[in-house]
């Protein structure tokens, strides 16, 4: 039987572990999962990567079927990139009243095809009481318990009523980012999220009007981007916010780029790389996703590469359902991103990890990337508990507002990231990395599979300093113990089966 890469071949399938679309040797019953993206009856988005300077060949080929079609807007020649229409058969995939052929996706310069999908926003999974490990299944403290009283501990991990409501400019202490004075006024930040207003902490001056709402029709300009619920402008307001005092973002003077790519929070896969590519264009230093799904979706990973390939620095929140899907989930899993896990605001002395932030290492199984995501680790933790910022509304005033969640970490992570390049400029995706993993400071109640290599520290990351004790010798008896239990299931009986029964199919 031939055997087709994920690189190749990919069609996410909802909750089905296995690829999806069919080599020429090979058939299979297809039905579209319910969040596929349908424009008519039998016709659904499908994410096309060709080749480098394939594109116009590829336009050709599909000019040849009669029921295909080419959306322009989402055509993006400098990666290579178009979203066309088109009944699976069209594509390579047997339908149960269809008949079988080779397809669009065989074509030899075809690297990747992708079903097009609504992803959500998740909100932290509160497990029962929200003060202990719960759930039933596959819950977390299921398999904790294998590992004893030390993995179940409480100690290291904080639930709903371990966390202090506190404003983000208290997170400036915490980060050591109230030490930094630096000119952030020649950055620009894209944040590919719900849109972005604009008020008292981001001026419109600040809001650039090259911002896009992808989810409607690609129109630009400042009011095109509004954000009706929220979360994009919290994510803005926590990097970008121009106030002093409680309510100061990290980057005071930088160009806000909004890539409105979630309505009302959810988002189209096709949507969400044509913001991460908009935010790399524009010349985004950095880039915050606040988002994310626990299934990989390649269509993403390969703007994710055209990102960093252009310059700009992909900051991705870890997601939150540890009681759940538990691994990072993608973005935050792939390697050009930084990925961010949640801590509560507090010193990294005392700080812990935040009982929904997801963990590693990836199974690289149970998300369908075929391995791609295999031992995807945590790279940073910060605060993203109980954190409140002042955020423009709609109406062009602002509000106070708290969120928990990983999507309040990520931001965090950003603006020291911000910091460090508005002194830094032009500095590539690796070096920031490498430079984030060695001067972080340890959280000694975390497992590096919770929060990898500590919290940021701003005046160390600009500084080159290390810390005396790195986070893997600082750990704490119980945080060590949950870092083998989280290592030891990744590589556990549940991934095995997966894997068996994708080789079945």
């Amino acid at each position: 039987m031939t055997q087709y890469t994920r690189r190749q071949y990919l069609l996410g399938v909802g909750t089905l572990p296995l690829a999806s679309i069919a080599p020429a040797d090979r058939e299979l019953w297809w039905s579209p999962p319910d969040d596929a993206v349908s424009y008519s009856e039998g016709r659904y988005g499908f994410i096309v990567s060709v080749e480098p300077d394939s594109l116009e060949e590829f336009r050709e080929d599909v000019e040849g079927y009669d029921n295909v079609s080419w959306l322009e807007s989402r055509e993006h020649a400098a990666s290579g990139t178009v979203t066309i229409v088109a009944p699976p058969g069209d594509i390579g995939i047997r339908q149960r009243d269809r008949a079988f052929g080779n397809g669009l996706a065989h074509l030899s310069y075809v690297e990747s095809v992708e079903l097009n999908r609504t992803i959500s926003l998740a909100d932290p999974i509160e497990p029962a009481g929200s003060n202990a490990w719960s759930g039933t299944g596959f819950g977390t403290q299921n398999y904790l318990k294998v590992f004893g009283e030390g993995a179940l501990s409480k100690s290291g991990v904080a639930f709903d009523s371990d966390m202090q409501e506190g404003p983000i400019g208290n997170v400036h202490t915490h980060t050591r980012a109230d030490a930094v004075t630096v000119d952030t006024s020649g950055l620009t930040i894209g944040v590919v999220d719900t849109g972005v207003n604009y008020g008292e902490a981001i001026p419109e001056s600040r809001l650039l009007s090259t911002s896009t709402d992808f989810t409607d029709g690609d129109a630009t300009g400042t009011d095109a981007v509004e954000d009706t619920d929220g979360h994009g402008s919290w994510v803005a307001s926590c990097m970008a916010s121009e106030l002093t005092g409680d309510y100061a973002g990290f980057l005071p003077a930088a160009d806000v780029l909004g890539c409105k790519a979630l309505e009302d929070g959810q988002g189209t896969i096709d949507d969400i790389a044509a913001g991460i590519r908009h935010a790399a264009d524009e010349g985004a230093d950095v880039m915050c996703l606040s988002l994310g799904s626990f299934q990989f979706s390649q269509a993403i990973q390969n703007a994710l590469e055209y990102a960093v390939e252009q310059g700009t620095i992909p900051v991705a929140a870890n997601g939150n359902d540890r009681q759940m899907s538990r691994w990072l989930s993608h973005p935050a899993s792939s390697e050009q991103t930084i990925a961010v896990g949640s801590t509560t605001a507090a010193l990294p002395s005392e700080s812990r990890s935040a009982y929904y932030s997801n963990i590693g290492p990836h199974n690289g199984i149970s998300d369908n990337s075929g391995g791609e995501t295999q031992g995807a680790m945590p790279d940073i933790g910060a605060p993203g508990c109980k954190l409140t910022a002042q955020v423009p509304q709609p109406s062009g005033s602002d509000s106070l507002e708290t969120l928990t969640g990983t999507s309040m970490a990520a931001p965090v992570v950003a603006g020291v990231i911000g910091l460090y390049l508005a002194e830094n400029p032009g500095t590539d995706f690796e070096t920031v990395r490498e430079g984030l993993h060695r001067t972080a400071a340890p959280i000694p109640n975390a497992a590096e599979e919770e929060i990898g290599h500590g919290m940021p520290d701003a005046e160390a990351l600009l500084a080159g300093t290390e810390p005396d004790t790195p986070q893997a010798e600082a750990m704490t008896d119980e945080a060590e113990t949950r870092g083998v239990a989280y290592s030891t299931l990744s590589g556990g009986m549940y991934p095995r089966l997966l894997a068996s029964a994708q080789q079945r199919f």
